[in-house]
């Protein structure tokens, strides 16, 4: 009777394995929802993640005034301490700023309360999404919306928002709620290798040219158990005594095509977060394949990352005059041959002075503020027609005659 318990129970664990690989090859929906913890789960998406939120809240956030077209830096503002080092929350500007760029990603919309004193801003805290409620107004066209945080109802210009794929600036949607289906096929397919590998087992027969009785047989399936337990204090070696012989199971098509199906998965992933799978499969991208990836996957989370800070930490007479720029720069940079040799144009045309390359390389000022002109170049004025030759010194009209 306990043998036949066994059987059924076996038969029943492998029929339970093969509809489990069915639902993942097939691509069944499962009844739990993916969340942002599963997601994170997955390897494709914890990697994209990582590259993106990891790239950006590492570059600096600089303020820059506009004054009549002439853009200058601004260094002194008490704000850029606050997006570059100390939030005056638990989290540091750096992780505040991934902490946004993962929930924006994967969720649609991530938050920050602002704390003001006055027109003072003293602390920038993260939310986590999942505190915060919205009650949206009825209007289509006038939007409105009521934002609570833990039953707390808080002034709109308070939190700061960054969302995706949004209609109405507050909520948005993201890899989660636009490709649940991808996502959980991948999740599955992590689900089923895990349980079947921490059975403890190797897929496999024993052969035996005898025929055992039942105490042998329990023997040798207890001995099987022990060898392939996760338990630290069982033996490791096994003995098979002579006529007995192990045969590994040869791995079927349906798991094959699971492995490829992983692959195939793990690369829409990547294309999902506008990335190159090249840039995380061992190979040596090239260049030109991790400027795409920049341009494609990071510098759209980049820029919405600026608007939200110029929209909720710059005062309404402020906007216009100053703005946020985040620093990409040192990720876009090429090689140094390409950068030398474009400073040489750069300066030879009279594009940059010498101390705006030195400034470029982060290297110091050495008073070069000027900009090399040939004096065998005739300039040329179209509004007033003249010419300019700067080797005699002469300033011609083209109807001819000296003016």
């Amino acid at each position: 009777m306990l043998n036949r318990l066994k059987n059924l129970w076996t038969k029943e664990q492998r029929n339970e394995e093969a509809q489990a690989l069915s639902d993942v090859l097939l691509g069944r929906a499962s009844s739990e929802a993916m969340t942002k913890e599963k997601a994170l789960n997955i390897p494709a998406v914890s990697a994209s993640i990582e590259f993106i939120a990891g790239t950006v809240s590492g570059l600096p956030v600089k303020l820059y005034e506009n004054q009549g077209g002439n853009v200058q830096e601004v260094t002194d503002d008490y704000r850029l301490k606050l997006l570059n080092q100390e939030t005056g929350d638990t989290l540091d500007s750096r992780q505040m700023k991934k902490a946004l760029i993962t929930d924006m990603l994967l969720l649609g919309e991530s938050y920050t309360y602002i704390k003001h004193d006055r027109n003072n801003i003293t602390g920038l805290f993260y939310i986590e999404p999942s505190y915060v409620s919205i009650l949206k107004g009825v209007d289509p066209i006038k939007k409105a919306v009521k934002i609570y945080i833990n039953g707390q109802e808080y002034p709109d210009y308070e939190i700061l928002r960054i969302t995706r794929n949004t209609a109405d600036g507050v909520t948005g949607q993201g890899i989660i709620d636009t490709n649940p289906l991808l996502l959980m096929a991948c999740y599955n397919a992590l689900n089923y290798e895990n349980k079947s590998i921490s059975t403890g087992t190797k897929r496999g027969f024993l052969k035996s040219a005898y025929k055992l009785d039942k105490a042998k047989m329990d023997a040798l399936k207890s001995a099987w158990r022990k060898l392939y337990s996760n338990d630290a204090n069982s033996s490791n070696v096994m003995v098979l005594n002579d006529g007995i012989s192990f045969q590994e199971a040869s791995v079927s098509s349906a798991e094959n095509q699971l492995n490829e199906n992983k692959k195939s998965n793990s690369e829409l992933i990547y294309q999902l977060f506008g990335l190159s799978s090249s840039l995380f499969d061992g190979s040596k991208g090239s260049r030109d394949t991790y400027i795409n990836s920049i341009k494609t996957g990071v510098l759209p989370v980049v820029s919405a990352l600026e608007n939200a800070l110029n929209k909720f930490l710059l005062l309404e007479k402020e906007k216009g005059l100053l703005f946020f720029k985040v620093d990409s720069s040192e990720i876009l940079k090429t090689t140094q041959q390409e950068r030398y040799t474009a400073y040489n144009l750069a300066l030879q045309g009279g594009w940059m002075t010498p101390d705006e390359v030195r400034k470029a390389e982060n290297l110091p000022a050495m008073g070069l503020e000027f900009l090399k002109m040939s004096l065998g170049n005739t300039l040329y004025y179209p509004q007033t027609k003249q010419l300019y030759t700067p080797n005699t010194n002469t300033l011609q009209h083209i109807e001819g005659g000296e003016k």
